[in-house]
């Protein structure tokens, strides 16, 4: 079961990675140890350079960085990058993870949605192992095929909870979170 576990994750990595070299993005490195860290609200975790006798940190996000590229004139760049992130752990947070970040020049975010939609279903159907885009989680059956449903935030808030956000004066919403038990408080 581990072993598949790998198997998997590396076929899926391989299978991002050749969809955005199709799309013509250079796969990039960008620097682990960081004399700033930024790029997301995160606690590094800290170390010390000898030969510099400087402070550094480990990335918590190579946003910046890959951003930098498309200013330089890059059209499109990605990186599959170790992230790390000095916080807390469960089981749905690791301080040690890789996530793909990818910057294009030129596009929108109907561009994005396209190729996000298009890159995920073909590695549903690159790990099924008879190449069709379902896949199955937590006893739910998810179909990646396309076109997935598009809406706005406040279409999307509105069609699962029955609030419309953009209507609501803010006594309302606040009622509406302490019903359901949301988190808030007096800055929001």
């Amino acid at each position: 079961e581990l072993r598949q576990i790998f198997i998997k994750r590396s076929k899926l990595i391989k299978t991002m990675r050749n969809y955005l070299d199709e799309l013509g993005l250079l796969e990039v490195e960008t620097p682990i140890l960081q004399p700033i860290h930024g790029g997301a609200a995160a606690r590094p975790f800290e170390t010390h350079h000898n030969t510099l006798d400087m402070k550094l940190y480990l990335r918590i996000a190579n946003e910046l960085y890959l951003k930098r590229l498309i200013v330089a004139g890059f059209d499109g760049v990605y990186e599959f990058a170790k992230m790390f992130r000095n916080e807390g752990m469960d089981r749905t947070h690791n301080p040690e993870f890789t996530a793909l970040e990818f910057y294009v020049a030129y596009k929108d975010y109907n561009w994005l949605m396209d190729v996000t939609e298009q890159m995920l279903e073909r590695v549903a159907r690159a790990l099924s192992d008879d190449g069709g885009s379902t896949v199955q989680a937590g006893g739910h059956t998810i179909d990646f095929a396309g076109p997935y449903t598009r809406l706005t935030m406040f279409d999307a808030i509105e069609k699962h909870t029955g609030l419309n956000v953009d209507t609501a004066s803010e006594d309302e919403l606040r009622a509406y979170c302490r019903k359901n038990h949301i988190e808030i408080d007096p800055s929001m």
